[in-house]
């Protein structure tokens, strides 16, 4: 089950997935993750087109950057209502329905380099992601009598393959860095320990991880997929 606010994406992605796989294979579903009523739909269409569910990947995400002085109150609470409150209701919704089935599950957070390593200029959303985060710990004390395990992919520096990296995020982000768009993967990737780039494919590996029975004995867990930061280490 795909899910996206982005209507056109959400089309290309099935699609894709159906010529790969075949007609049964897929199915995308609208969802706005700050809407209470839609992220309960979600579900409900969901369990409808498969059964139920035993994986959800919580990864809805925008970015912003801002000096405090210049971060409005809406700036501010549009990274709390979709990087907090929407990984809430995702979340808490995929565990009613985990309870319901009593087989256990997987949850997995896309989090960020940014909910362990503060950054300048980008006070709301490095504190939204970390709220994101603290969210997942809660919830792996809470739901593993349930056998629902809940864990964390910390990603950093994504640039290729996201609509993040495309608008204002990059141009803000390239401002803060004292460099050009063109630059900031190289930037990015010198900055790193092992003076790496890290791909959408490196992300989905570590989420595969989570989501499988290869990790069925963590749950609390943060995987930090971006080349080295000391900054982030969680020790």
């Amino acid at each position: 089950v795909l899910c996206d606010i982005d209507r056109a994406p959400l089309e290309e992605a099935t699609q894709a997935l159906r010529r790969q796989y075949g007609r049964d294979a897929a199915v995308g579903l609208w969802v706005d993750v700050t809407d209470e009523a839609a992220v309960a739909a979600l579900y409900r269409d969901a369990a409808w087109n498969y059964g139920g569910i035993d994986i959800c990947v919580s990864n809805a995400g925008i970015a912003s950057a801002a000096p405090i002085e210049d971060t409005s109150l809406a700036l501010w609470k549009r990274n709390v209502d979709i990087l907090a409150t929407g990984y809430f209701l995702v979340a808490r919704e995929a565990v009613r329905l985990m309870k319901a089935q009593a087989l256990g599950g997987s949850v997995v957070f896309i989090g960020s380099k940014n909910a362990l390593a503060a950054s300048p200029g980008a006070s709301a959303y490095c504190t939204a992601k970390a709220a994101e985060l603290h969210l997942a710990r809660c919830l792996a004390l809470e739901c593993a009598p349930s056998g629902i395990r809940v864990n964390v992919v910390n990603p950093d520096a994504v640039l290729r393959g996201s609509r993040i990296w495309q608008g204002e995020w990059a141009e803000q982000r390239a401002r803060q860095n004292r460099t050009t768009t063109d630059e900031l993967e190289a930037v990015y990737r010198e900055r790193s320990l092992l003076k790496r780039s890290v791909y959408p494919e490196d992300i989905a590996e570590a989420v595969a991880f989570f989501a499988t029975e290869r990790s069925a004995k963590s749950t609390g867990n943060i995987l930090n997929v971006d080349a080295g930061n000391a900054g982030a280490f969680t020790r």
